[in-house]
């Protein structure tokens, strides 16, 4: 199938005011009242469906996402090839008041016609566990597969696939187009999470003060500036510093889905793009096995599918076979590195502090959930640790950690709820450069 969609809206300029003809929600309540015309006496749990559906829905691409907190838990969808012969005690329009399937399908065509859609979903955030085939044992779910996804309408492709996936795999799926803050990204949603929260943090990241240092500083020296997404996802944050000017950006990532969207999105905003896998720990040739692109093409984003414990081998791989391609140092000085797994990040913090240039310095973006009233206490927490394995790096490589440099934590970024009570931030860490005793 390998669909992906063409209608590309700009999320962060989409029109909500409700004076605009075009406004998405207008269009969605055209929807409705057109159905609702048709259904004189409606049940209590109907009329609830359509006030949520009215309140909240987003639409990517050709996919509208409906809130899951319209739809009881285990109401079956209605799919290409759903089954009406099962068992009708579960059937979606009984759960939710309407007469019958025809109904509910007729609702989701008038949806789809008037917001010009394909593919109708819900789904609810993703699980940090996932379950097993023993059902009453659960494992952790480390490539944050979307396992609540639920397809309502449209062929979402296969629901299973091969372990990796295949290209035949990626081709079968169906695949979503949305553009924010000007910047296309391309995601399988029923195998790969999308964010939308996230859309002030890649905004903040296009004129953070600090990522245009870096990029003039790097025009200054003529060295360029690199960054680091050490969870790159489909290129979630790793966008945003290629469209914010950076030379390079490398990113690590278990999931091959979200490794195959970051490829998809990096070639639909034009830049070049490597991606580099089952590589040997020895130096490899540009035209090497496992590496899809050419790196004498000169890609400024190349992606690793694998875990990011190997990216300070990686990039000590790098500067060792391409420090002098063209008679400049391929690798530039990398100045960000972003740290963006929840509910911590920890477990990359001395990968984080390894990567970036020991010669000029940087700065970390650490993502963490904190307690609302613990944020200010927390973050002095992380920059304390962040501190001492700084320390701990500078006595590996020189026997002493140099002149005294203290960790500065420039901003704290409240970016959303995660739950009650606690927030997703987004701490901003200064690292001095190492300056020898």
């Amino acid at each position: 199938m390998d669909i992906t969609s063409s209608n590309v809206v700009d999320e962060a300029v989409q029109p909500i005011n409700e004076r605009l003809e075009v406004c998405p929600r207008r269009l969605m309540d055209t929807a409705v009242e057109q159905w609702r015309a048709r259904h004189e006496d409606l049940s209590p749990s109907t009329d609830a469906l359509l006030r949520k559906i009215r309140k909240s829905f987003v639409k990517y691409g050709d996919m509208i996402v409906l809130p899951s907190t319209a739809f009881p838990p285990g109401t079956w969808a209605i799919t290409t090839g759903f089954d009406n012969e099962s068992d009708t005690d579960n059937d979606p329009h009984i759960a939710l008041g309407v007469k019958s399937a025809a109904d509910l399908e007729y609702l989701y065509h008038l949806i789809m016609h008037h917001l010009k859609a394909t593919h109708i979903a819900t789904t609810r955030p993703i699980p940090l566990q996932a379950p097993t085939e023993d059902h009453d044992q659960q494992s952790w779910n480390r490539l944050r597969a979307p396992l609540n996804f639920t397809p309502l309408y449209g062929d979402f492709g296969p629901a299973t696939c091969s372990a990796p996936p295949t290209n035949q795999d990626f081709s079968d799926a169906f695949w979503v187009t949305a553009k924010q803050n000007g910047i296309v990204q391309i995601w399988a949603p029923r195998w790969t999470m999308f964010s939308r929260g996230n859309i002030s943090e890649k905004a903040r990241l296009l004129t953070l003060p600090s990522v245009l240092q870096a990029v003039e500083e790097g025009k200054r020296d003529g060295r360029g500036c690199c960054a680091v997404d050490l969870f790159v996802g489909i290129g979630y944050f790793g966008f945003s510093y290629l469209k914010a000017g950076f030379t390079r950006v490398l990113g690590w990532d278990i999931n091959p889905w979200s490794i195959e969207g970051a490829v998809r999105g990096a070639k639909a905003n034009g830049w070049n793009v490597a991606k580099v896998k089952r590589v040997q720990d020895v130096a490899f040739d540009v035209l090497g096995p496992g590496v899809d692109g050419r790196l004498e093409d000169d890609p400024r984003f190349v992606v690793w599918e694998e875990d990011n414990v190997h990216a300070v081998f990686r990039l000590n791989q790098f500067r060792a076979v391409y420090g002098g391609v063209y008679g400049h140092q391929w690798l530039p000085p990398v100045r960000h590195v972003n740290c963006g797994l929840l509910p911590s990040s920890r477990q990359c913090w001395q990968t984080a502090v390894e990567v970036l240039s020991e010669e000029m310095g940087g700065w970390l973006h650490v993502h963490e959930n904190f307690a609302v009233e613990e944020i200010v206490a927390k973050a002095e927490e992380v920059r304390r640790e962040i501190q001492r394995l700084c320390e701990k790096v500078a006595r590996g490589r020189h026997g002493s950690t140099g002149q005294e440099k203290i960790i500065v934590v420039e901003d704290i970024n409240r970016l959303k709820s995660y739950a009650p009570g606690v927030m997703h931030v987004v701490i901003d860490l200064y690292i001095p450069g190492y300056v020898p005793d």
